[in-house]
């Protein structure tokens, strides 16, 4: 029931808050970005603003689940996505964090990343801390399958993306990043899980320094990585 309610508060936000228009950008696809269309646009900043607020919404609709026991966890995962576009930049990705359970249908975190994005123009290494928050359309002791979304932040050593023979655009050092995927957990004992799962990635700096140094980054990818509760 608790699900339910938070997946109504999520459409609910959505029809308020934004202008119901279904487009995509010149040469996108909706298979490549299917939560990418107006107005929920989870590759951007609503990424972050439409997980928080249900987060919240939802904490103040719900009473806290006294059967929750051991509801902070661990985790590491390693992923790798593949840019959509030219010039399919690979984007190998080591993902660290801590995982707090706030209700059975619902748990919210934040994560520590390294990105190494690889092609013919960009080599660098990137850090980024992304909040997140979840939701479990099915939550049991052996096996949990949850859609995730969030963002924040990232430095890279470099540029990125750095001009290329088909946009002389430069992006900056400093940018935003946001992810949104589908996973699952399955345990293999009591503590310890598996996690695997598929992921958009984002990566822009939202036009802060105009649309000529804001190429961004947009691929897909999985992950792979083991959870410990605490």
């Amino acid at each position: 029931m608790w699900f339910k309610q938070t997946l109504a508060t999520i459409l609910l936000l959505v029809l308020i808050t934004s202008t119901p228009k279904a487009q995509y950008s010149y040469g996108d696809h909706w298979y490549d970005n299917p939560l990418g269309f107006k107005p929920l646009n989870l590759h951007t900043s609503m990424g972050f603003i439409v997980p928080a607020a249900a987060v919240g919404i939802s904490l103040l609709l719900t009473h806290k689940d006294t059967s929750l026991h051991h509801r902070l966890s661990v985790y590491n995962e390693t992923g790798l996505s593949l840019g959509y576009k030219y010039p399919r930049t690979f984007l190998p990705q080591n993902n660290t964090g801590i995982n707090f359970q706030l209700r059975k249908f619902m748990s919210a975190g934040i994560e520590f990343d390294i990105y190494l994005p690889r092609d013919e123009f960009n080599n660098t290494v990137g850090f980024a801390i992304r909040p997140f928050a979840r939701f479990y359309p099915v939550n049991k002791e052996k096996w949990r399958m949850y859609f995730e979304s969030g963002g924040g932040f990232i430095y890279l050593l470099d540029e990125f993306p750095k001009p290329t023979d088909q946009d002389s655009r430069s992006g900056t050092r400093w940018n935003g990043t946001t992810k949104y995927g589908i996973g699952s957990e399955i345990n293999f004992n009591k503590s310890n899980a598996i996690l695997f799962g598929i992921r958009h990635l984002h990566i822009s700096n939202g036009d802060t320094k105009g649309v000529e140094r804001n190429p961004s980054h947009d691929s897909n990818g999985f992950f792979l990585g083991l959870s410990h509760k605490l």
